[in-house]
């Protein structure tokens, strides 16, 4: 079973990489509704590629609008 690419999970801190921000920054996001999060039974926080993808393309184009 092959799993989209854009449906992968990732860590808080793959999420921070590709965001270019700290990990805090990525519990900031999800805690305030502005990245989805999928919670494990342990606990941990996952985020979907594509919600990344999606927050981070929102991201550039606020700062190419202000730049």
């Amino acid at each position: 079973m092959k799993i989209d690419e854009d449906e992968r999970l990732l860590t808080p801190l793959d999420a921070s990489r590709i965001l270019g921000v700290s990990t805090d920054s990525v519990r900031y996001y999800s805690k305030e509704g502005m990245l989805p999060t999928i919670k494990t039974v342990g606990g941990r926080h996952l985020f979907r590629r594509s919600d990344v993808a999606e927050l981070a393309a929102k991201r550039a184009e606020k700062k190419k609008a202000k730049g």
